[in-house]
């Protein structure tokens, strides 16, 4: 889906050092991808990559096969991958919810019979269908993303890439995006790139990317990535609270496994230190 090699970039010339360098990544279609790091690591940077709003300074982005310079393919390119940022409010242009998801194809020439079915299908997908004739400054942050992200739809793209899209939102808005992005990955295929600095949203992701100064510094699976408590401490990154929650206990002698993400995962491996200590009690 999305590829680089040797990507460097810098935003001008007087800039003494590269904001990303030699990064060489591929997104496979249909990934689920977190990507996280300390404040001026490069997130932002790199995912603007992604569907040229940046062009590299040194080496390649592909997107889908095309070399994101290829100014003859720009449109390919913005159809194939969409971007929701941080804040909603900047991304609603309509005074009504299914005016603002028709936005985009209409101005890509889109036959009004087409839009009607793509703007219902849209916000069916994010679970907004109920608001279709609200008014999106009425809504919720969550709700708001929420239309944001059918607006992408729309589009029919084959992968939406998302910069920190909860950092404004309560926890009820956080986790209504995450759950209508888990099930655009799942159910529609759609390839999702997740920028975060919310390590519990970073577990929901299949695959984890840590940036440290312009560079990718570990790439794996949520537990593999995890488990590594002090290397991510040292980054100056937190881990899941319960992930913390483990490594404490395993510091004061409890044997406990060290790739827990969840409670569930950590309760029953609690219960079962404590139902072979009765045991051995009995014993």
């Amino acid at each position: 889906m999305i590829k680089t090699e040797n990507l460097s970039f810098k935003y001008n010339n007087e800039q003494e050092s590269l904001v990303l360098e030699d990064i060489n990544l591929t997104i496979e279609k249909g990934e689920f991808v977190a990507i996280i790091g300390h404040n001026g690591s490069g997130k932002s940077t790199l995912v603007k990559h992604f569907n040229a709003i940046l062009l590299p300074e040194g080496g390649t982005v592909y997107v889908k096969g095309i070399d994101t310079r290829d100014e003859s393919r720009l449109y390919d390119i913005r159809q194939a991958v969409g971007m929701v940022f941080q804040n909603p409010d900047n991304q609603l242009v309509a005074t009504i919810v299914e005016d603002d998801v028709a936005f985009a194809p209409e101005n890509l020439g889109v036959a009004p019979s087409e839009i009607r079915k793509r703007v219902d299908r849209s916000l069916e997908t994010v679970g907004m269908s109920e608001y279709t004739h609200h008014a999106p400054h009425l809504l919720s942050g969550g709700q708001k993303q929420r239309v944001a992200i059918a607006g992408i739809l729309a589009m029919k793209p084959d992968c939406i890439v998302l910069d920190e899209p909860t950092a404004m939102l309560d926890p009820i808005g956080r986790r209504e995006v995450i759950q209508t992005l888990l099930k655009l990955n799942s159910e529609e295929g759609i390839t999702i790139v997740l920028v975060t600095h919310n390590m519990d949203e970073a577990v929901s992701a299949e695959r984890v990317v840590v940036l440290s100064e312009g560079g990718v510094e570990m790439d794996g699976k949520p537990r593999e990535i995890f488990c590594q408590v002090e290397r991510l401490k040292a980054l100056g990154l937190a881990v899941p609270q319960i992930t913390e929650l483990m490594y404490e206990l395993s510091r004061e002698g409890i044997n406990v496994p060290c790739d827990i993400l969840t409670v569930d995962e950590a309760y029953n491996a609690l219960s079962q230190i404590e139902n072979y200590n009765k045991g051995l009690k009995r014993s």
